[in-house]
C-alpha cells in the first residue's frame, strides 16, 4: 500500500511540473511576443550565431535552458548542419538574401565538420557572389578560422581573437592505481601499439606510438587552420607568430597583423547592419524552404556517438537504432540510395558487428559520409559501403581491438584484509574476479580471444576495401589517421562533405531529383521530457563529468571487446 501512494505522489507531482513547464513556455513566448515563422524580406541577411556546439542535427527542445530563460539569460543552442547546409545551398540562388552574417561566440565544434561548414561557406561565395561578414566580441580558434573566409572580420575593441595552435593533454593513471592496489588489466590486439584508448591506466606516460599519431594529427589540424588565413592573404609564418605571442588578447595587434578587417562595438556594428538589411536566423530561412517535388528519396542515416550495447539514441549508436532505420531505408521503395553518415570514435565491437552485418545485406547503394571521426568501431561500420567520403580533417582508422577489465587484489588482500576464498568447477567460473589477479592461462585465454576479434576486424576491413592483408596490416594496429591520409592509403575512396556524398549516392543510382529522407527519427524535447517523467535521477556531482570517470563508466556498462577510438582524440 505505501508503494502504491508513492507511485501515485510521484506520477502527481510530475504531471503537475509538466504542467508549470508548459505555462512557463507560454508566458515566455508571450512576453516576447516574436513571430514563430519570420518572413523572408527582400533584403534579408542571414544570420548564423557561431555559439554553442556544431552538430548533424540540431535537436529543437522547448524545455532546454528553461530555467536560464527564465531568469534572462541567454541559452546558446547547437547548430544544425543539415539545416546550415540547405539554407546556404538555397540562399545562394535567392536574390532576397543579400549576404551572410557570422555572429562569433563559444563556439564548438570538430575539425572534420569545421571544415565542411567552411566548404558550404566558400561554395556560398563562389556560386553567389554575395558577401560574408564576421563580428564577436570573442572569436574561438574555430570560429577564427571561419572568419578567415569572410569578406571583412570585425572584432570588439577590447575582444579576444583565439589563436594559440592546437595541443592536446592526457593525464596517466597507473602510478595513483598503484598506490591504492589496483591494477588495470587491458589486454590489447597483438601488435596494436597505437591503439591507446586505455594507455592512461596501464603506463605512467605516453608511448612513443601515441606521441608519434598526436603530433600528426595536430599538426594537420593547425595546417588546415593556416590554409584558411592563407586564402585571406595572411602567410603562415605571421599565424604562427600570431599564435606563438598570443596576440589575440590584444585587438589592435590583431588588427596590425591582418588578422582582422576593422574593430568596432557591437551597438554600432549591429545598428548598421539592421539600417541596411532585415536579418533572419538561418534556421529560421532553413525551415521556409519549399520541399522537392520529388517521389525518389535518398535517406540519410545519422550514426553518432559512441557504440554501446544499448538500444541507442541521437547521441549513442546502439543495437536497435541504426540496424532498424537502416532495414526501414532498405525496405522503403522510394529510398534509392542510403548515405551513411558516420560520427563515431567506436565502441562495443559486437554492435559494430552487427551494423556491418546489415549492411552486408542492403543491395542499393550505401555511400558513408564520415564527420568528425570516423574511428574504431565507426571505421568497422564504415568499411564495406560502396564508398567512403571523408574530410581531411576526419579522424578515422583506428583497426584496433581491446578488452579492459580491473583487478584489486592486493587493496582488498592486503590494505583491507580481506581473504576471498573461492569454489568452482572450472577454472574460468568465477572470472573475473575483483580479489585475484588472472593467471597466465586465463591471460592467455583472453589474448587468444581478442586476437581473434582483430583478425575478425581485419578481415572485413580487407574484404570490404579489397585489399590484401599484408598491405593493410601495417594500417592498422590501431593508429588513427586523418582523411587526408585515409585517401592517400586506400581507407577511404574520396575527399568530400555530406553534400558530395549525397551527390555520388544520387548518381549511383541514376536519378537527378530527390527528397532527403532523415533517419532515426528524433523525439522532440518535450517527448524526452514526458518519457523522463518519474524517472530517478542520481545527483550531478562535478566529479562525475571527468572523462576517466565517464571512460570507466563505458567500459563497466559496455563489457567485452571494444574498438574504439581514445577519448583525448575527440577534444582535439
Amino acid at each position: 500500500m505505501k508503494n502504491f501512494f508513492t507511485t501515485v505522489l510521484a506520477v502527481f507531482t510530475a504531471f503537475v511540473a509538466s504542467i508549470l513547464l508548459l505555462i512557463g513556455l507560454l508566458v515566455i513566448a508571450s512576453i516576447t511576443g516574436e513571430d514563430p515563422t519570420p518572413k523572408v524580406e527582400e533584403n534579408t541577411l542571414l544570420r548564423i550565431p557561431l555559439s554553442g556546439t556544431l552538430e548533424d542535427r540540431a535537436v529543437e527542445d522547448p524545455l532546454a535552458g528553461l530555467d536560464a530563460a527564465l531568469l534572462g539569460m541567454d541559452v546558446p543552442k547547437a547548430l544544425g548542419m543539415n539545416e546550415l547546409m540547405a539554407a546556404l545551398e538555397h540562399a545562394a540562388q535567392d536574390d532576397r538574401v543579400q549576404g551572410i552574417l557570422l555572429e562569433q561566440g563559444a563556439f564548438a565544434a570538430g575539425y572534420g565538420m569545421l571544415e565542411e561548414l567552411a566548404d558550404y561557406l566558400k561554395e556560398f561565395k563562389a556560386t553567389s557572389g554575395k558577401p560574408i561578414y564576421s563580428y564577436g566580441e570573442y572569436y574561438t580558434q574555430k570560429g577564427a578560422a571561419l572568419s578567415a573566409i569572410a569578406d571583412s572580420t570585425i572584432l570588439h575593441p577590447g575582444g579576444i581573437f583565439e589563436l594559440r595552435g592546437i595541443g592536446t593533454s592526457s593525464t596517466y593513471y597507473k602510478d595513483f592505481f598503484d598506490k591504492f592496489g589496483i591494477e588495470p588489466l587491458v589486454v590489447r590486439g597483438t601488435g596494436n601499439k597505437f591503439k591507446s584508448a586505455v594507455e592512461p591506466y596501464i603506463a605512467s606516460e605516453m608511448s612513443d606510438e601515441n606521441r608519434l599519431q598526436l603530433t600528426h594529427l595536430i599538426t594537420q589540424f593547425w595546417d588546415f587552420i593556416g590554409d584558411q588565413f592563407e586564402a585571406k592573404g595572411i602567410d603562415r609564418a605571421t599565424l604562427d607568430r600570431a599564435a606563438t605571442d598570443f596576440i589575440g588578447m590584444d585587438a589592435e595587434a590583431c588588427l596590425e597583423a591582418g588578422l582582422v578587417d576593422a574593430l568596432g562595438y557591437k551597438e554600432d556594428i549591429m545598428n548598421h547592419f539592421e539600417d541596411r538589411y532585415s536579418l533572419l536566423h538561418y534556421a529560421d530561412y532553413a525551415a521556409q524552404i519549399p520541399p522537392v517535388k520529388a517521389t525518389d528519396r535518398i535517406a540519410i542515416i545519422y550514426a553518432n556517438g559512441s557504440i554501446g550495447n544499448g538500444s541507442g539514441d541521437e547521441s549513442t549508436i546502439g543495437t536497435e537504432n541504426i540496424v532498424k532505420a537502416l532495414r526501414k531505408a532498405d525496405e522503403n521503395k522510394r529510398v534509392k540510395a542510403i548515405v551513411l553518415r558516420v560520427n563515431s570514435p567506436g565502441g562495443s565491437a559486437l554492435t559494430s558487428d552487427i551494423i556491418h552485418h546489415t549492411i552486408a545485406d542492403i543491395e542499393k547503394p550505401l555511400i558513408v559520409s564520415q564527420a568528425n571521426y570516423a574511428a574504431s568501431g565507426g571505421y568497422y561500420i564504415s568499411c564495406n559501403a560502396d564508398a567512403i567520403f571523408t574530410n581531411s580533417t576526419t579522424i578515422t582508422g583506428s583497426i584496433g581491438i581491446f578488452m579492459s577489465l580491473f583487478t584489486a587484489e592486493e587493496l582488498m588482500t592486503q590494505t583491507l584484509g580481506l581473504n576471498v576464498e573461492e569454489v568452482q568447477t572450472h577454472p574460468m567460473a568465477n572470472f573475473p574476479n575483483l580479489a585475484k589477479h588472472p593467471d597466465e592461462a586465463q591471460y592467455a585465454i583472453l589474448q587468444r580471444m581478442i586476437d581473434r576479434g582483430y583478425a575478425d576486424f581485419t578481415g572485413k576491413v580487407a574484404e570490404g576495401r579489397s585489399m590484401d592483408m599484408d598491405y593493410l596490416l601495417p594500417l592498422c594496429g590501431g593508429r588513427v589517421w586523418t582523411g587526408d591520409d585515409a585517401v592517400d592509403n586506400g581507407l577511404a575512396d574520396l575527399e568530400g562533405n555530406l553534400s558530395d556524398a549525397i551527390a555520388y549516392a544520387a548518381k549511383e543510382a541514376g536519378i537527378e531529383t530527390y527528397k532527403l529522407y532523415e533517419l532515426p527519427t528524433l523525439e522532440d524535447g518535450l517527448e524526452k521530457y514526458l518519457k523522463s517523467l518519474g524517472a530517478a535521477k542520481a545527483e550531478n556531482l562535478p566529479f562525475l563529468d571527468h572523462p576517466a570517470v565517464q571512460e570507466l563508466e563505458f567500459l563497466a556498462t559496455n563489457p567485452g571487446l571494444q574498438a574504439r577510438l581514445n577519448p583525448i582524440f575527440l577534444e582535439l
